[in-house]
């Protein structure tokens, strides 16, 4: 099998059960909408879960396993499976001790993690915030050894059950709102107990996997190891990339706490529908190309390399485009179907959809995003996207602290979408000289730019149309059932629209999509 079918295989492995994982994490919103709407209780549990989701980003998922990755797959090459569980098991020995220090700090002391998150929120919602942080802190080592697990099993060449992890995530929360929100107390840690379930949950669900593949989650203290220390090495630059990237996320909720109540959440909300696109496409295929990228790099194959990168990045242009079109022209219908629905009043519906308008336009820059920066770990290069990151929080920073006072929520989300720009950019100008050079020499794959350009062109003329159309449709009037129709009709002949036109345009992508969906029909038979 070739690189680029394995790799759309296994991002297609990855879509699939990450677009459940969506499915249900709408279903989780709603249900968060319907029951809490969007007030001083959302805004609690969005900061106090931000939290946990901060600190695994910086120690595991986010740093350790772009590192880890590729030190998994030279292990191979070395040692074969011997070398790569002797490498898990010192990975464990010293991460395992870091996760019980913070999770027991946010235990013991929560109100300054609140504090260093949101410290402008008023009594109510920082009494919450410190209550479901205490509740949450123990998810932090759940999902940072899931993504252990998953690093161990992407290089294995097994992506779904790390993939179908976050769909019991979202079970766990469902579950413990529709169930227990009428009896705990305060209603909104019914959230937060869902939460800590749902990362019991998805820890459960890899163990059995590794033991297939003979490996288990037995952590070995070995703090002399040579590869551990080249790991550390290698995990500085990251630690200090992702942790300005965390650090972005800090800003944004720090200055949002200032905000009258309920405008964090609309924000939450707008961010949830911009991530969907983002989660089941763009992530899948960095995800699906990362250990392909990593081999190619230790071989020095720099032609299979760049071919990869290629393929990766206009796949993601493929589907970042029509859907930044469709949230930028359809933010209303969306945000209207979909939550407004329970406590989530018209007003929030309206809050929303406008930050949903914004933040459409960064799905481009933030999708290229999410397949350069692994395309510059994968040759070990941690540097320069830790300055692309400090440009974008710059960005952010400056430009929000000078918006949100005259523009509110609105403000924070212009910067953080010019922020997602200047990341996006810094990152391409740097990537020929930063990373192709230091694989090797080999033609270049041109027409990235043209690529780009079809694919507006064919969602402009496919898209458009739908949107201009929905403007004569009074979604507020509207039963809930017709809006769910419309959108859906609407949706449909996008999408349908968007695939003949890029076969007119001439995208490639359109034929392995083709040839992919084949592929299952005749395996189904």
């Amino acid at each position: 099998m070739s690189d680029g079918a394995r790799m759309a295989r296994r991002a297609s492995t990855v879509a699939g059960f990450t677009l459940v994982s969506r499915v249900l994490g709408y279903l989780r919103d709603l249900t968060l909408a319907y029951v809490f709407g969007a007030g001083a209780a959302l805004d609690a549990f969005v900061a106090a879960q931000t939290i946990p989701n901060v600190f695994r980003r910086l120690v595991a998922e986010g740093t350790l396993m772009v590192a880890f990755v590729p030190m998994m797959a030279e292990a191979r090459e070395r040692g074969g499976k011997a070398a790569m569980r002797a490498l898990l098991g010192a990975v464990l020995g010293g991460l395992i001790p870091i996760l019980v220090l913070l999770v027991g700090l946010g235990m013991v002391f929560p109100g300054v993690f609140v504090d260093a998150f949101a410290s402008g929120f008023d009594g109510e919602r920082q009494a919450l915030a410190r209550h479901m942080t205490r509740i949450m802190m123990p998810f932090l080592a759940c999902v940072s050894l899931v993504a252990v697990a998953g690093g161990v099993l992407n290089s294995e060449g097994v992506f779904g059950p790390p993939a179908a992890a976050p769909i019991l995530l979202n079970i766990g929360i469902i579950g413990a709102v529709a169930g227990g929100a009428g009896w705990i107390e305060p209603p909104v840690a019914a959230a937060a107990w869902g939460v800590l379930v749902g990362g019991v949950l998805q820890l459960g669900l890899q163990l059995p996997f590794l033991a297939r593949k003979a490996y288990g989650l037995r952590p070995r203290w070995d703090p002399h190891n040579p590869e551990l220390r080249q790991l550390a090495i290698r995990l500085g630059p990251a630690v200090l990339g992702v942790g300005v990237y965390q650090l972005n996320v800090v800003v944004i909720r720090q200055l949002a706490s200032y905000l009258p109540g309920g405008q964090l959440s609309w924000y939450f909300y707008a961010t949830r529908l911009e991530e969907f696109a983002l989660g089941v496409f763009a992530v899948s295929i960095s995800i699906a190309a990362l250990p392909t990228l990593s081999r190619h790099a230790a071989a020095k194959d720099a032609a299979a390399f760049r071919r990869t990168f290629s393929r990766a990045l206009r796949a993601t242009q493929f589907i970042t485009v029509p859907s930044a079109l469709a949230l930028c022209g359809l933010a209303g219908p969306i945000v209207l179907t979909l939550f407004q629905h329970g406590q989530f009043t018209v007003q929030d519906a309206r809050g929303t959809d406008e930050l949903l308008r914004v933040m459409g336009l960064a799905l481009v820059p933030i999708g290229a995003i999410r397949v350069m920066v692994p395309t510059y770990y994968a040759v070990g290069d941690t540097r320069l996207p830790v300055w692309a990151a400090l440009g974008s929080l710059a960005t952010t920073a400056g430009l929000g602290a000078g918006l949100i006072g005259s523009f509110e929520i609105w403000g924070l989300v212009v910067a953080t979408t010019a922020a997602a720009g200047v990341q996006a950019l810094t990152l391409a100008l740097w990537m020929r000289r930063r990373v192709f050079d230091s694989v090797g020499r080999a033609p270049v794959q041109r027409g990235g730019l043209g690529h780009l350009l079809r694919c507006a062109g064919a969602a402009a003329v496919s898209i458009g149309p739908v949107v201009l159309a929905s403007r004569w449709v009074d979604f507020v009037a509207a039963e809930a059932w017709a809006r769910f129709g419309l959108l859906a009709g609407a949706v449909a002949v996008g999408a349908a629209g968007y695939l003949g036109a890029a076969h007119v345009f001439g995208i490639p992508e359109v034929q392995l999509l083709r040839e992919a969906v084949g592929r299952r029909i005749r395996r189904a038979r």
